[in-house]
């Protein structure tokens, strides 16, 4: 039986308010960590289309949260009002070619009707499955308002702790002092995120285990 993939489809938010090539700079940015980051084995890596959205397939969709969060990290560190809104479609993927542009199937079509209907909703996380999923739904109401809250400063430090530097090499790489890293740390509230992101896949298998 063919497994789940997870499908990533996402816009940037409040792109025009900011110049044309900062914005590319900044997707362009986000886009190499994503492709480029070991933690996550792409079927598809993510691709830019339409100016300031991507797409792109995991083959092993429990890595899906954490490239959702990494990507709000990498592109909420440039500016106050730098978002994305992420809608993740997991199920089979039937026709997978070298573009997720021209592919297709379940896990496609969740994300995408997701992604058309995602301003609608306050978390700017979504996830779609074939079998409903309202308490997962609730659970990324409440990490929306951690993620909401981020500073510059903070996403800055939450995206380094996502590719798992120390506290030691985010100093360095910030130019602060240690004590100051570790607030920044504190104040993002790392904590809950690390333990959300742990403890996601065991979440997403009451609605996946008996269809993959």
């Amino acid at each position: 039986m063919k497994k789940y993939q997870a499908v990533i489809t996402a816009d940037m938010v409040n792109s025009t308010r900011y110049p044309r090539e900062k914005t590319t700079a900044w997707l362009d940015e986000m886009i190499d960590l994503l492709r480029n980051d070991p933690s996550f084995d792409w079927a598809l890596k993510p691709e830019i289309y339409r100016g300031d959205s991507f797409q792109g397939v995991l083959k092993n969709y429990n890595e899906a949260m954490h490239a959702a969060i990494l990507a709000r990290a990498s592109m909420r560190k440039h500016a106050t009002n730098t978002d994305l809104r992420i809608a993740i479609g997991i199920g089979k993927t039937e026709q997978l070619t070298d573009r997720a542009g021209t592919s297709d199937g379940e896990a496609f079509r969740l994300s995408g009707r997701l992604a058309d209907n995602i301003r609608k909703q306050k978390a700017r996380i979504g996830i779609a499955l074939p079998t409903p999923s309202e308490p997962l739904n609730a659970s990324l109401d409440l990490l929306e308002t951690l993620i909401e809250n981020w500073t510059v400063s903070q996403s800055e430090v939450v995206l380094a702790l996502l590719q798992k530097k120390t506290i030691t090499q985010i100093a360095e790489q910030l130019g602060i002092s240690q004590p100051a890293a570790s607030q920044r740390v504190a104040a993002s509230k790392w904590w809950a995120i690390e333990n959300f992101l742990a403890t996601f896949p065991k979440h997403l298998s009451l609605y996946t285990k008996t269809k993959s």
